[in-house]
């Protein structure tokens, strides 16, 4: 559907927007100030998205050893997306230097590249067949959101006839979603660079481009092989000199879900497990319904306390469910109540 040329444009702006240059840089490396964590690599993969901890399992996979003791030291920590487990990550030195170093290797490479098509390349693609997006433009586009995070948030609510249609007003939603955000505000030029080419008509993303203050070559394509998924002339050099990325010069990354949100999906799954009780006979009900809203509360808690999910969650998800037990008990005993006068009728 889409040629070689077509993904290594895409490509190749995202990581302009991501790491400032066209060219894959495998090492680099930001501590966000967006709660994100760690920043690291081509597709810069975050802690909190868990697309670093995809990195990292992949590559000790693969039989990586550069920084291995190291990176398999902290892998259980990395799991974890609590604002804890980001924040100590994020001030290991020893860890940060570990990946660093790790992205001279060909297992290290391979493994960003791996997780980057199945993260994002591939997902994106898929959206634009099943849309009938055709022009290197929309492929960009796509790519950008499913990259920066919540492309499904804007996404739902486009309409439109044909594909600049959509495409178009998928952008305009997305750049007044990201203004409205004082944490994202300042990721908006990446709408910006696209609405400029739309405006240009320029859906081809004919060569060069100006994306972001930064000039994108065909040269730079051709630099550019490997990153894009197919076969590389010559792998990119890390340079040794500058192995860090200031935080400053890197664009806030994977927008975080709301509390309310995170409550709303946890309640909804309380709410389905005191259904699913509702199936019980009616001798049961009330028991098996204060066991497992008592034992739900419980594990919730548990799960919650040793996954570090913030407080506000799972104290909301466990009065939720008490609220559930509550009113199902209640229910359940007027039912009861009122079968037993119709027995005695």
């Amino acid at each position: 559907m889409f040629n070689e040329i077509d993904k290594q444009k895409a490509l190749a702006i995202l990581r302009i927007f991501e790491t400032g240059r066209a060219k894959a840089r495998y090492d680099a490396l930001a501590v966000l100030d967006d709660g994100a964590g760690i920043s690291y690599g081509i597709f810069q993969f975050t802690h909190r998205s868990g697309a670093l901890n995809d990195v990292v399992k992949r590559y000790l996979a693969a039989g990586g050893t550069i920084g291995r003791e190291t990176l398999e030291s902290r892998m259980q920590i990395l799991t974890r997306t609590s604002d804890r487990s980001i924040e100590r990550l994020s001030q290991d030195t020893e860890f940060r230097g570990a990946l660093i170093a790790a992205a001279t290797s060909s297992e290290m490479r391979e493994a960003q590249r791996a997780v980057a098509d199945k993260r994002y390349t591939a997902r994106a693609e898929s959206v634009c067949r099943m849309n009938d997006f055709e022009t290197p433009l929309a492929l960009a586009v796509v790519l950008d959101g499913l990259v920066h995070g919540s492309f499904g948030r804007v996404a739902r609510l486009v309409t439109g006839s044909t594909e600049k249609a959509l495409v178009t007003d998928y952008l305009r939603r997305r750049d007044a979603w990201l203004r409205s955000s004082a944490r994202l505000r300042k990721t908006a030029y990446r709408t910006r660079f696209f609405l400029g080419e739309v405006a240009k008509g320029n859906w081809q993303l004919e060569l060069p481009l100006m994306v972001n203050g930064r000039k994108l070559s065909a040269e730079d394509l051709e630099e550019d092989r490997e990153a894009a998924g197919f076969p590389p002339t010559v792998l990119p050099e890390t340079t040794e000199t500058e192995p860090q990325i200031p935080a400053a010069n890197l664009p806030a990354d994977e927008p975080r879900p709301s509390i309310l949100a995170t409550a709303e999906a946890a309640f909804d799954h309380v709410d389905d497990v005191v259904t699913g009780i509702a199936t019980r006979t009616n001798r049961a009900r009330s028991l098996w319904a204060t066991v497992a809203g008592t034992l739900w509360q419980t594990l919730w808690a548990v799960i919650a306390f040793f996954a570090g999910i913030p407080r506000e969650i799972w104290i909301v998800t466990a009065i939720a469910a008490a609220i559930l037990t509550a009113v199902y008990l209640y229910r359940q005993r007027a039912s009861n109540k009122v079968r037993g006068n119709e027995e005695t009728k």
